[in-house]
C-alpha cells in the first residue's frame, strides 16, 4: 500500500508555537479524532507516543502501586491486567478474550516473571523502556524511526553531558540501540568516536553552557521542534506532518504544565539517579546483556 495524503485533515489544523498559551485541544482528544481519520497503518505511528504511559501504567500495577492510572494510556487496566495473566499463569484456562497488547510488554513480562527474585523497579523501568525503544526502531514507518533515533541520541547525550559535569557514572544509563549511542558506550576516555559526529551533536552540547535550568529545557523543546520542521521540509499532507503535528502538541502541553521549579525538580531526579550508581553498580544489569 502507497502512501496517503491528508489534505483536508492537515489543511484545518490550527497553526502552533512552542510559546503559545493554550490549546484548542490536547494530545488525547487529538489521538481519539485520528482514530477515525488516518489509516490504520498511519494511525499506529500515533499510537507509539503514547504508550510510555502504558509502560507507566504496567508498572505501577506490578508494583501494586495506589493511585489511578494514567488515562492518556493505549489499553485499559483490564487488558494490562489480561497480559499479565496470559504470561504470568500460562496454564490458566482462559475466555477467547486476549490482551493484544504489543509485543516488546508481553517480552517484558516474560523476563519479569522468569527472575528468580523479583525485578526491582528502577531495574524493571530500565528493561521496558528499552524494550519500548528496540521496538520503536524497527517501526515501518521510516519518519518515525528518524524521530525516535534523535530522541534516543538527544536524551543519552543529555545523560552523557549531566555526568560528564558532576563526575558520575553513565554508562548503566545509556538507552537505546543506536549507532550514536553504542559509539558513546565504546568511547575511550574523552574520544567519544563516531558519537561526535552525529549531526546534533555540537547543538546540543551547546545548551549544556546555559545555566538556568528552565532555560534549558525549553532550548532543548526549541531543537525538537527545529528538527521536526528540518525533518519535514518536503513533506506536506503526509502522516509525516500528523506525526510531528502530535509531538507538538505534547511538547506544548508539557510547558503549559511546568514551571521553573518542576523543571529543576525533574533535574535533581535525573542527577539523583545518576548518583545512585555509585551505590548500587550493578542495578541497570539487562538480563539478555543488551541495552
Amino acid at each position: 500500500m502507497g502512501r496517503h495524503n491528508y489534505y483536508f485533515l492537515i489543511a484545518g489544523l490550527p497553526d502552533l508555537s512552542i510559546d503559545q498559551g493554550k490549546l484548542q485541544f490536547g494530545s488525547s482528544e487529538f489521538r481519539e479524532y485520528l482514530k477515525s481519520q488516518l489509516f490504520k497503518k498511519d494511525y499506529y505511528c500515533i499510537e507509539w507516543f503514547f504508550l510510555p504511559y502504558d509502560n507507566s501504567n504496567l508498572l505501577q500495577i506490578l508494583n501494586k502501586s495506589e493511585g489511578d492510572l494514567n488515562s492518556s494510556a493505549i489499553y485499559s487496566r483490564e487488558q494490562l491486567e489480561l497480559a499479565i495473566a496470559e504470561v504470568a499463569t500460562p496454564d490458566k484456562l482462559f475466555s477467547d478474550e486476549q490482551s493484544n497488547v504489543h509485543a516488546y510488554i508481553k517480552k517484558f513480562l516474560g523476563i519479569y516473571f522468569s527472575q528468580e527474585e523479583q525485578m526491582s523497579a528502577t531495574k524493571a523501568d530500565y528493561e521496558l523502556t528499552s524494550l519500548y525503544l528496540r521496538e520503536a526502531l524497527n517501526a515501518d514507518n521510516q519518519f518515525f524511526r528518524k524521530w525516535m533515533e534523535f530522541e534516543i541520541n538527544l536524551k543519552n547525550v543529555l545523560i552523557f553531558n549531566t555526568a560528564q559535569n558532576f563526575n558520575l557514572p553513565m554508562d548503566d544509563h545509556f538507552i537505546g540501540d543506536t549507532p550514536m549511542v553504542n559509539s558513546l558506550r565504546k568511547r575511550i576516555g574523552r574520544d567519544l568516536g563516531e558519537a561526535a559526529e552525529w549531526e546534533y551533536f555540537d547543538r546540543i552540547n551547546q545548551l549544556n553552557d546555559i545555566t538556568d535550568i528552565s532555560v534549558r529545557e525549553k532550548a532543548i523543546d526549541q531543537l525538537r521542534w527545529t528538527v521536526l520542521d528540518e525533518m519535514n521540509t518536503f513533506n506536506y499532507f503526509s502522516i509525516e506532518i500528523v506525526i510531528s503535528y502530535m509531538v507538538k502538541i505534547q511538547i506544548i502541553e508539557r510547558w503549559l504544565k511546568l514551571d521553573p521549579k518542576t523543571g529543576e525538580e525533574l533535574f535533581r531526579r535525573l542527577l539523583g539517579d545518576l548518583q545512585s550508581s555509585y551505590e548500587f553498580p550493578n542495578e541497570f544489569s539487562i538480563s539478555d546483556g543488551k541495552k
